[in-house]
């Protein structure tokens, strides 16, 4: 079971974050901030920001009730988050959007519509799409977010992405949460994050913990993932721990080399939660891409055991039907 094209509610998408909802939710019915337009839009909508283009550094408690975004940087600009917390904000708790951030040592919590449903938006950090967005997103705690934790996409996009504790909802059927995604040619490392709680119980697709995404199967033109580095995180009770899913434009590994690494993480599913394909996938390490290397992992738990009937679960998912010239050495698995 292998070659999962994440489509509909499973995926954020290669123009950045396929956005279903055409209508506002209001947190609160008292917005802390005035919502100011930031000239960003989505679903058709100039999306509001709590904060826009703040100087200095931000800290303290933004209540983002009312607003699609708590902080906004715009094309151009430059700042920090340090310290702060940022909750209940319907699209995004930080957007970088073309300029150089910091984001650091802060709670950003509680991003997507009350209640909580399939809508794809909702993400904690997002440098969108493509922006030339870059800067550091390390020491944060992202929880309680509808579809993302961290999410980094587009060619000319880059970040620093570690040491953050990223948190899912856990088990839910309404849509397929990522932890941190790494997606559609943005360089980027993802080190010492603890991601956790990202499970689908749709048969629809699955949920991922750390994802590194990209390839002309998600959209004409859209450029591979290559390069990216996973390295010495935990990883637990995700749908797969990490899925590495680059697909060329017939929906296969590419012939072009993505060169991920997959190195030292320490990966655990304690149940059997997925129902994609109405019997579920679940893998520690997915591997579709071109000479990525899976080394020195350790995967654990019955989410990741081999059963003889029902779910297909896997400790490293690399069969070479399915991806190219794969480098599996020294991992511990189920």
């Amino acid at each position: 079971m292998k070659k999962i094209l994440l489509v509909g509610g499973g995926l954020l998408s290669a123009l950045g974050i396929v956005l279903l909802s055409l209508t506002l939710s209001l947190h609160h019915a008292q917005a802390a901030y005035t919502c100011t337009p930031t000239g960003f839009y989505r679903d058709g909508l100039n999306l509001t920001a709590a904060l826009l283009n703040p100087s200095g550094t931000v800290s303290g408690d933004i209540d983002a009730s009312g607003c699609n975004i708590g902080v906004y940087y715009g094309p151009g600009a430059s700042g920090t988050v340090n310290g702060a917390t940022i909750d209940n904000a319907n699209y995004f708790g930080v957007v970088n959007n073309g300029a150089n951030a910091t984001i650091k040592d802060s709670v950003i919590h509680d991003i997507g519509e009350v209640p909580f449903n399939g809508d794809q938006h909702g993400v904690g950090i997002y440098f969108a799409f493509d922006s030339g967005a870059t800067g550091t997103i390390t020491g944060n705690q992202v929880t309680r977010y509808q579809k993302g934790g961290i999410v980094v996409n587009g060619p000319s996009d880059s970040a620093i992405v570690s040491d953050n504790i990223v948190s899912g909802l856990g088990p839910v059927a309404f849509i397929a949460q990522y932890g941190i995604q790494i997606g559609y040619g943005a360089s980027a490392s993802v080190m010492r994050n603890t991601v956790s709680g990202n499970s689908y119980t749709g048969t629809s697709t699955v949920s991922g913990g750390i994802v590194a995404v990209g390839g002309p199967c998600y959209g004409a033109g859209t450029a591979y993932t290559t390069g990216t580095q996973i390295d010495d995180n935990t990883v637990t009770n995700n749908d797969v721990g990490v899925f590495l899913t680059n697909l060329d434009d017939n929906c296969n590994a590419p012939t072009t080399a993505t060169n991920i690494k997959v190195v030292g993480n320490t990966i655990s599913d304690d149940g059997v939660t997925n129902d994609y394909g109405g019997f579920g996938y679940q893998a520690g390490v997915s591997d579709v891409g071109n000479n990525d290397k899976i080394i020195n992992n350790t995967i654990s738990g019955v989410g990741y055991t081999p059963v003889t009937s029902g779910a297909y679960l896997i400790g490293i998912d690399a069969s070479t039907s399915f991806t190219n010239r794969p480098k599996v050495h020294a991992n511990t698995t189920p």
